[in-house]
């Protein structure tokens, strides 16, 4: 999952509350458990994780009733914001003031570093999650001090996204397998992206893709330094990172202006005027299909990432030592994040598992979308996810100087206020203020 983000449909409020625990619980007042003495996980997600109960906005593998079945004193309360960046505040506000809010967190792979620098704050589920297999840099990306803080939910492995319907009145190739080869197949470069983006903004006066901010995800996670160095070194504002945001900058005339995760956004999903490409992480494609809705034809998928393979996005769980309940809450997490419930929430949601073991399941490898003109998205999927070749070091200051970097895109291209120039100068400034 995405920072931006960090998202979902606009029908969405800012935190929607799904209380599985509606008979006489006593959430507010800090009560681990019911009236009929059942006890209450509570657990803070974002976005679309696939674990409740399935709707038309939200599929999902309906878990919590599977679990509360395998375990009838356990009662599931589960908070969903509607992006990462608002349950990041949440997080922190909780954390900070030890007031026990959740039980177990979803943390977005953007602030997860934020997480392990206070990793004596959580519990280490190592013992919980001997059963549970993931990729390396995944476990890795979980661990502090030897401990395993996160268990491993899933991964961004990243994809084109595009209009086959804009594309073939633009006369561009509308097959999946021409359409990388256009972009460049295995050897496919941003210059390549740009150039088709061009001629395509040009013959037909519309935009190529939705956001800067948007690609620019992409392209930091094909970075293994992009803000901060190993050593604690800033290089945020280093001549490789101008050029990088001078190449996106000069692309302006083909970006659609949107701020993502907006109604606008939302809505060009279906507009005959609406953006041709978006660069399509595994868990993009839900969003895809509940703002276009699920009987728009016209979207499809091809297997190639600009720039080379590119996770973009993933979430870790995380049970705080607070808890009234953490070892029921370990529990959870390790049910959750067992192989089982990743084949679930992929096929419902469409969630890339971190597990090689759900990876290798037929219900992934065979996948097959329909809404994307029957693409097989679990093969796509495990190409892109194999073509990654970078995992970026994400220090503790990662997500607030990225946010500035973000700030920076938005003030040239979704408000049109400052000049490219204008906007790197208060970049610099605004990095510089935060040390």
């Amino acid at each position: 999952m995405k920072r931006s983000k960090e998202m979902f449909s606009a029908v969405l409020a800012v935190a929607t509350v799904v209380s599985l625990a509606a008979c006489g619980t006593a959430n507010n007042s800090g009560n681990a458990t019911t009236k009929d003495g059942k006890t209450i996980i509570k657990i803070q997600t974002f976005n679309n994780f696939g674990y409740g109960k399935p709707t038309n906005e939200r599929p999902s593998a309906d878990l919590w009733s599977k679990y509360e079945k395998l375990h009838p004193n356990i009662k599931i309360e589960e908070t969903i914001a509607s992006g990462s960046d608002e349950a990041r505040s949440a997080f922190n506000t909780a954390i900070s003031s030890g007031s026990d809010a959740y039980d177990i967190y979803a943390a977005d792979i953007a602030w997860m570093p934020s997480v392990l620098a206070i990793s004596d704050s959580f519990m280490d589920l190592s013992s919980y999650l001997k059963k549970n297999d993931w990729l390396d840099w995944k476990v890795e990306g979980g661990k502090a001090n030897g401990k395993i803080i996160g268990a491993g939910n899933d991964i961004g492995p990243t994809a084109v996204c595009y209009r086959s319907d804009l594309f073939q009145k633009a006369g561009l190739p509308t097959d999946r397998t021409e359409v990388a080869k256009m972009l460049g197949g295995d050897s496919a470069t941003w210059d390549q992206y740009f150039k088709v983006g061009r001629e395509y903004t040009q013959k037909t006066g519309l935009p190529w893709y939705d956001a800067m901010g948007g690609l620019w995800g992409t392209m930091k996670s094909q970075m293994k330094e992009s803000y901060v160095k190993k050593d604690g070194t800033i290089v945020a504002t280093t001549d490789k990172m101008k050029k990088n945001f001078e190449t996106l900058t000069a692309t302006t005339d083909m970006s659609a202006h949107l701020t993502q995760w907006s109604d606008d956004w939302n809505a060009q999903f279906k507009s005959d005027k609406g953006f041709a490409t978006i660069m399509c992480p595994a868990w993009l494609v839900n969003n895809i299909k509940g703002n276009a809705g699920s009987d728009f034809k016209g979207w499809d998928i091809a297997d190639v990432t600009p720039g080379g393979g590119s996770n973009q996005g993933g979430s870790w769980l995380v049970v705080p030592e607070s808890s009234k309940v953490k070892e029921e809450a370990a529990k959870l997490v390790a049910w959750l994040t067992a192989p089982e419930q990743q084949v679930a929430t992929f096929k419902a949601a469409s969630n890339y598992p971190s597990s090689p073991t759900a990876m290798a399941n037929d219900t992934v490898s065979n996948k097959v979308d329909t809404f994307l003109n029957n693409a097989p998205t679990g093969k796509i999927f495990a190409d892109r996810a194999k073509a990654v070749k970078v995992v970026p070091y994400m220090g503790a200051q990662y997500f607030d100087i990225d946010s500035k970097f973000g700030n920076a895109l938005d003030r040239v291209d979704v408000n049109k206020e400052q000049t490219p120039s204008q906007a790197w100068k208060q970049y610099v400034d605004d990095v510089k203020s935060l040390s």
